[in-house]
């Protein structure tokens, strides 16, 4: 178990609920990957409190079947009335779409062919 951490700068996550406003599973998930992404993971806490995300794990849950992969560790943290509590910190696994990019470039590569393969991303 990881020792107590604090909230992430809030101002972050007020610019990602600026930019995924609606309050569907779609942008919630959206949310919750912009957090992972920019604040190097997120706690349950922080993504039910600041990414008004009710239910964050199911939200993993789902990008877990969309194919990222992401790990769950646990961490201390203070709920509102100040008790430390175990909750869980997900984070994006390094280089999970780069895996998965290379797995779908390198046939083409191999192929003698000269068409460029441009990686999209989420």
């Amino acid at each position: 178990m990881q020792k107590h951490i604090k909230p992430h700068n809030f101002q972050r996550f007020d610019r990602i609920i600026a930019n995924w406003p609606d309050n569907t599973a779609e942008h919630q998930r959206a949310r919750l990957l912009d957090a992972m992404r920019l604040c190097a993971g997120v706690t349950t806490l922080e993504a039910m409190r600041f990414l008004d995300i009710v239910d964050p794990r199911a939200r993993v849950v789902e990008l877990r079947k969309e194919g990222y992969r992401i790990n769950t560790s646990w961490v201390s943290q203070p709920s509102e009335c100040g008790r430390l509590h175990n909750v869980g910190l997900y984070t994006l696994a390094a280089n999970a779409t780069d895996i998965s990019m290379a797995a779908k470039v390198k046939p083409v590569l191999e192929s003698g062919s000269s068409q460029l393969v441009l990686a999209l991303w989420h």
